[in-house]
C-alpha cells in the first residue's frame, strides 16, 4: 500500500475500510498535496457561535467551499467577517471527518472588490444615520392632488418613458417636469444633486421622482453619495425614490419620503388621488343623474295627482332639466375648476377693478353731470315760460275784475273824506266834500245838490 502523499493509492485487495479510515487518508491527502492556499469568495451563512469561532461559507458563481476561523485568528483579522464580503483569504484545505465535509481553516483575510466597497457603504449608512437622515418622523407626506409632478432620472432610459406613460394614465391634467441627469458613472451624482437641485425650486412642482431603471450594484452606485443624500433630505417638497429593482436598496431609498420598489410604481404613487377623484366624480354623476331622475319622476306623479290645470308644466320642467343639466356640467368640472379657479377670479377682479377705476367713475359722473345740468336748464326754462303764461292769464282775468277796468270805461269811483266808497246818493248831503277818482287822477269836489232816483231820473233831496 502507497502512502497518500506518493501519488494514487488504492486499498490492498479484500481491505475494508471504515468511513473514519477512509476520510482520514483523504484529509491527509489534501493536506499533504495543497498546503497553504489563497482562495477568492464571498463570505456567505456566516455563523458565530459562544466558542468564539467563526463558520462560514465562502462562494462564487459556480460552487462553495465550508470554512472556518478559529478564535484566535478570528481576533487578529483586521476586518469584522459579514455576509456579502468578498475576501481573500489564506488557509489550509483539510477534511471534517465528522460530516466529511472538505473545509479551509482561514488563519489570513483580506478584503477585495465589493467587500471593500460593502463595508465602505454600511459606515457612509451609519453616517448619515447618525446625522438623522433617515429618521422616519422627517419623512413628509405626499400631496393628494399635485398640480406639477417633477422627475429627475435619464432623459433616455426607459424609466422616463414608464414614468411618463403612467402619469398620462393615472393623472391626465398634471404637468409634469423633467430635468435629466445621467444616473451612472463617474459625475452622476453631481448631475443629480444640480438637477435635484433644479426641480426641487422650480414653481408649482409639489413632489419629486428621483430614480432609474435596474442595472448591476455598481451601476447604483450614484445613488449611495453622501452628497446626493444630503440633497435628497434637503428638497423642499417630498421625494419619491425608484432606484432599480424591488431587490435593489440604495442610501437614497432609505433618506427619500416614499420608497418605491420600481418607477412605474413611482409614478402611482406621487399621481395621488387624481384617479380615485375622476372615478368618484364619474359616480357621483351617475348618482346625481339617477336622483334626479327619481326627484323628476316624484314630482310628475304628484302633478298628476293635483288639479288637472296642473298636470302639464312642461315649460317649467324643460327649465328644470336645463338647470339639471347645467349642474352636471359644474360638477364635471369641479375638480379642473379647482386648479383653475383661482386665476379666472383674479382675471375677473381684475375686469371689475378697471370698471372701477377712478379716472372712468369720473369720466362717467362727468357724463351724468352735463346730461343733468341739461336737463334741468331745459326744466327751468319751461318752468319759467309755464309761470309766463300763467301770469299772463292771471293778469288778464285781473284786469277784468279790477274797478281800474271799469274806470277806463268812463265810469269814476267817489269816497268820503273817511275813505268810504260811496254808492248811495242819499248817504251825502250839499256841501260834503268828497274824493272822484278817475282813470288818470283824483279830483276833490264839494256836493252842491243831492238827485235821489234811478239813473237818469233827477230828484232833489
Amino acid at each position: 500500500m502507497r502512502s497518500p502523499t506518493d501519488g494514487a493509492w488504492s486499498p490492498e485487495p479484500g481491505e475494508i475500510l471504515s468511513v473514519g479510515d477512509l476520510l482520514g487518508r483523504v484529509r491527509g491527502a489534501l493536506e499533504g498535496q495543497f498546503g497553504w492556499v489563497w482562495v477568492e469568495g464571498e463570505v456567505s451563512n456566516l455563523r458565530l457561535p459562544a466558542s468564539g469561532h467563526a463558520y462560514f461559507t465562502l462562494v462564487d458563481s459556480g460552487a462553495q467551499l465550508r470554512s472556518v476561523c478559529f478564535r484566535n485568528t478570528l481576533r487578529l483579522l483586521p476586518v469584522a467577517l459579514g455576509d456579502g464580503l468578498r475576501v481573500l483569504a489564506r488557509g489550509r484545505v483539510t477534511v471534517y471527518e465528522a460530516h466529511g465535509d472538505v473545509q479551509l481553516v482561514v488563519e489570513d483575510l483580506e478584503l477585495e472588490g465589493d467587500g471593500l466597497l460593502r463595508l465602505e457603504l454600511e459606515a457612509r449608512k451609519r453616517q448619515l444615520a447618525a446625522e438623522g437622515l433617515f429618521d422616519p418622523s422627517r419623512k413628509r407626506c405626499l400631496p393628494q392632488l399635485p398640480r406639477a409632478i417633477g422627475v429627475v432620472t435619464s432623459a433616455t432610459g426607459a424609466a422616463l418613458q414608464d414614468i411618463l406613460q403612467v402619469l398620462g394614465r393615472r393623472a391626465p391634467g398634471v404637468d409634469v417636469v423633467v430635468s435629466p441627469s445621467r444616473v451612472q458613472g463617474e459625475g452622476a451624482a453631481v448631475e443629480l444633486c444640480a438637477a435635484l437641485e433644479l426641480i426641487g425650486s422650480h414653481p408649482g412642482v409639489e413632489v419629486v421622482i428621483l430614480g432609474r431603471g435596474g442595472g448591476a450594484t455598481e451601476d447604483l452606485g450614484a445613488f449611495n453619495d453622501a452628497a446626493l443624500v444630503r440633497a435628497v433630505a434637503a428638497c423642499p417638497v417630498p421625494v419619491v425614490s425608484a432606484v432599480g429593482h424591488e431587490i435593489d436598496l440604495t442610501l437614497c431609498d432609505l433618506v427619500a419620503d416614499v420608497r418605491a420598489p420600481t418607477p412605474s410604481a413611482a409614478a402611482e404613487l406621487a399621481a395621488g388621488e387624481w384617479r380615485a377623484w375622476a372615478e368618484r366624480l364619474v359616480r357621483d354623476r351617475a348618482r346625481f343623474a339617477g336622483a334626479c331622475r327619481a326627484r323628476l319622476g316624484t314630482l310628475r306623479a304628484a302633478l298628476e295627482r293635483r288639479d288637472p290645470a296642473l298636470r302639464s308644466p312642461r315649460l317649467r320642467l324643460q327649465r328644470l332639466a336645463i338647470v339639471v343639466d347645467r349642474a352636471q356640467e359644474a360638477l364635471a368640472a369641479g375638480v379642473l375648476w379647482r386648479c383653475h379657479g383661482r386665476r379666472a377670479a383674479l382675471a375677473r377682479l381684475e375686469t371689475r377693478l378697471a370698471r372701477c377705476a377712478p379716472r372712468q367713475r369720473l369720466r362717467q359722473h362727468a357724463t351724468h353731470l352735463t346730461h343733468l345740468t341739461q336737463r334741468l336748464r331745459g326744466a327751468v326754462r319751461q318752468g319759467v315760460a309755464n309761470r309766463r303764461q300763467v301770469q299772463q292769464r292771471w293778469r288778464g282775468e285781473l284786469g277784468a275784475l279790477s274797478p281800474l277796468g271799469v274806470l277806463e270805461r268812463g265810469y269814476a269811483l267817489v269816497r268820503t273824506p273817511a275813505g268810504a266808497v260811496v254808492r248811495d246818493a242819499a248817504k251825502l248831503s250839499p256841501g260834503c266834500g268828497v274824493t272822484v277818482r278817475l282813470t288818470r287822477g283824483e279830483l276833490d269836489c264839494t256836493v252842491d245838490a243831492v238827485r235821489l232816483g234811478r239813473a237818469g231820473e233827477g230828484r232833489d233831496a
